[in-house]
């Protein structure tokens, strides 16, 4: 999250494009020298509700909160009037309703919506908001378990892909099995001592008020103790966690990790041949609850004072919602072409949160963004 917010704010600068390390700035910002950090006052108090939400925005030196000093920025740098900048987020998809992202949502002003149509001729029926690279696809393999599956030993780096599949499944499998244990360990103690407290919600005091010689039931509240030892306010956040957990490795194991399962069905493309491009639609919006790509647009665009969740960076930007992010790695080829879509159609900043180790047309992503380079500015 803080490498997120340090690189979105490095390039995006509240709807002026003001661009921080860019030649020309028309204004200086005072940082405090790295020899002099540890004599600025430090916040003593605990941090107020609202100072919980906008921590990120504050600013060192007069609010005594390390921040990106957004808000100082907007007093002593921004100037009022400001042209709209098109951000392209290429992610895993974008909740476009979101309340907190109303009217910043970038919309194809030369698309008829929902007519079937290709209106403006970009290749792309109905793109309203963005396009779905993914189509109805959602789970994908990892894409050294791609390597594996198309049986291509004559890649250099097909003896490192079954290796490390190896090693991933074993350790994933491996963790799955002590969350199991912790997980039927805690349901039965945490049953044990509900019905010794006759009460299902106990609290941790509840717990160590218990007093009794039933060795069996001593067992059981050292594990329930235990557990209110990791942090979590009650047994039934713990078990919610080790749910979450165990959902996730299993998902790991059947998609991820599987050899045997192809994900890209439900597209319907061929992958690997960059000019087969009628495929997707528009319906960009997130998968399965899967919200990465929305909240990095609250980070840098949601609607700021209103009232409604977070501030985001930018007062004057869209976000155009490109969907290319499956719950495994993405293809290099809808990665190149949203990059292309982005670009083609008026983004001025892009962001991509994801990265591979194993990437068969790199080259494609390179051209695409040499193509971004050379288009955008």
């Amino acid at each position: 999250m803080k490498n997120l917010l340090t690189k979105i704010y490095s390039i995006l600068f509240l709807g002026s494009f003001f661009i921080l390390n860019s030649c020309g700035s028309t204004a200086a910002i005072l940082s405090t020298p790295v020899e002099n950090i540890d004599l600025i006052p430090l916040k003593a108090s605990e941090l107020t509700d609202d100072e919980e939400k906008e921590w990120s925005h504050l600013d060192l030196t007069s609010d005594t909160i390390p921040g990106v000093s957004l808000y100082r920025a907007y007093k002593e740098l921004v100037k009022p009037k400001s042209k709209t900048i098109i951000v392209a987020v290429i992610d895993s998809g974008i909740d476009i309703g979101h309340e907190d992202l109303k009217g910043k949502i970038w919309v194809n002003k030369r698309e008829i919506p929902n007519n079937g149509k290709d209106d403006d001729k970009n290749g792309y029926i109905d793109d309203v908001n963005g396009w779905n690279f993914l189509g109805e696809s959602d789970n994908e393999q990892l894409e050294y378990v791609r390597l594996i599956a198309s049986g291509d030993t004559s890649n250099p780096r097909y003896a490192e892909a079954k290796e490390l599949l190896a090693k991933e499944r074993e350790k994933t499998s491996r963790s799955k099995q002590q969350y199991e244990g912790i997980k039927s360990q805690v349901t039965t103690s945490n049953a044990a001592v509900a019905t010794f407290l006759k009460k299902e919600n106990y609290t941790k005091e509840d717990v160590s008020s218990i007093q009794t010689t039933d060795e069996e039931l001593l067992k059981h509240v050292s594990v329930i103790k235990q557990s209110f030892g990791f942090g979590f306010d009650s047994i039934a956040d713990l078990l919610k966690e080790l749910n979450a957990g165990l959902k996730a490795f299993n998902e790991r194991l059947e998609y991820n990790l599987n050899v045997n399962f192809d994900g890209r069905k439900a597209v319907g493309d061929n992958p690997d041949d960059f000019k087969d491009r009628s495929y997707g639609n528009n319906d960009v919006r997130a998968k399965n609850g899967r919200s990465h790509g929305t909240h990095v647009s609250g980070i840098i665009a949601a609607k700021r004072n209103n009232g409604i969740g977070m501030n985001g960076a930018a007062n004057n930007v869209k976000i155009m919602a490109i969907r290319n992010t499956p719950n495994g790695d993405e293809y290099d080829k809808d990665v190149a072409l949203a990059i292309y879509y982005a670009v083609d159609n008026g983004a001025k900043v892009i962001n991509m949160s994801f990265g591979k180790s194993f990437s068969p047309h790199s080259d494609w992503v390179r051209d695409a963004i040499a193509y971004a380079a050379k288009k955008m500015y």
